[in-house]
């Protein structure tokens, strides 16, 4: 029986929700978050040492490796997504009235880009190793050092731009 209280609190609880990272949009209004990049920071930390088990796994438990590879690959999209939605949004708009600061921004963006389509293609190449068996150190190797090369670039290219959009953004609400 739906009831006034119950119908106050499904609108308090839609108010009041923070959306989860994948129901974010084009749409969803975008402020500057103090805690965005020590989440971001500790969910990737979470994922390397999620992919630096998987080197113990190979070995003995080769269906849970794989099973581990592409969990990683979700991981990485999940925290690409909300990069692209909560990150990405806030810089372009602190940079907007500098159009060389935003060239440059848009142009570590394409190389960002680039990073993580590697490690993607690097994840594929893991998860093929480990159906074929052979080639698996290479590739464990070489998806290792995408995800080095991705974090080492967002925590010294990208994450350093959230941080100084906080003063031009001053917790002005915006549509990505």
């Amino acid at each position: 029986m739906l009831t006034l209280a119950r119908a106050l609190q499904a609108l308090d609880d839609v108010w009041n929700h923070k959306p989860s990272e994948m129901a974010l949009t084009w749409n969803t209004r975008v402020q500057f978050d103090h805690e965005l990049i020590p989440h971001l920071v500790a969910d990737y930390t979470a994922l390397n040492q999620r992919f630096d088990a998987l080197a113990t796994r190979i070995e003995t438990e080769k269906a849970a490796a794989a099973e581990l590879v592409a969990a990683c690959a979700e991981e990485l999209h999940r925290l690409r997504h909300t990069e692209a939605l909560r990150l990405y949004p806030v810089i372009a708009r602190a940079l907007s009235a500098d159009p060389v600061a935003r060239r440059l921004f848009w142009q570590s963006r394409l190389v960002m880009l680039g990073i993580a389509r590697r490690i993607f293609r690097r994840l594929d190449e893991l998860a093929r190793a480990l159906r074929n068996d052979a080639g698996i150190p290479i590739a464990v190797e070489h998806a290792a050092k995408a995800f080095v090369e991705y974090r080492q670039r967002n925590e010294t290219e990208i994450y350093p731009l959230y941080r100084l959009a906080k003063s031009r953004d001053a917790g002005a609400t915006h549509a990505a």
